[in-house]
Parts: C-alpha cells; structure tokens; sequence
C-alpha cells in the first residue's frame, strides 16, 4: 500500500518523531498502514451489518470516542495512525534514530494487541 512518497515519509518521520527512516521502513511503514486500516475495517463492517447497513461509517470503527468524532475519511485515519505509529516507536525505542526491523516489529505487535 502506498501512502506517500519516501521523502514526505522521511520528512514526515523526522517531524513527528525526530527519527530518520528509509525506503526499507517506507515498505514496513506501507505494510503496518494495509494491515491495520484492513483490521479497522473488518470489525467496523461487522458493525455495520449489525445494525443493517451495508455501508462502514466511521462512528463503526473499533476507535476512541474522541478520534471518532474528528475522523470523516480513510486519510484521516491513517494520519492518525501515522503519527500515533511514529510516537510510539520514539516513546519504545527512545535513543534510536533509524528504527529498524526488530523496532517495527515490536512496536506493530503492540499495535496489533490494541487495535
């Protein structure tokens, strides 16, 4: 899945998390954002099917209340997903600039626990 270009992804890392990514964390990055905004999307569709509609609205995503309320497209989401995925990796991994494999994969387990 691609999101955006490796230098509005690098730029956009180094902003929000003062970490240095590369084209091999652009893929990771791709791959955490598909997989996740699929997982969104299947418990918001069996919501939405529950209460008849064939439709996903966003208050059937599995989010917070908050985020709900401010979120009416996909590129919202995955803005939020961006950043919240950035932050962590800094708040996991404090000292390391340029996360790698290892990194990722810690930080998309804990994801995968929450979401």
């Amino acid at each position: 899945m691609t999101v955006m270009g490796l230098s509005k992804f690098e730029r956009f890392f180094r902003a929000a998390a003062s970490l240095d990514v590369d084209k091999n964390d652009l893929k990771r990055y791709g791959d955490f954002v598909g997989a996740k905004l699929y997982d969104l999307l299947v418990v918001g569709r069996t919501s939405a099917k529950a209460n008849g509609r064939d439709s996903v609205e966003p208050w059937d995503l599995p989010i917070a209340k908050g985020l709900q309320e401010s979120v009416h497209r996909y590129p919202e989401i995955i803005g939020g997903l961006s950043v919240a995925l950035a932050g962590t990796l800094k708040i996991m991994y404090r000292d390391v600039k340029n996360p790698r494999t290892s990194r990722w994969e810690g930080v998309t387990a804990v994801f995968d626990r929450l979401l």
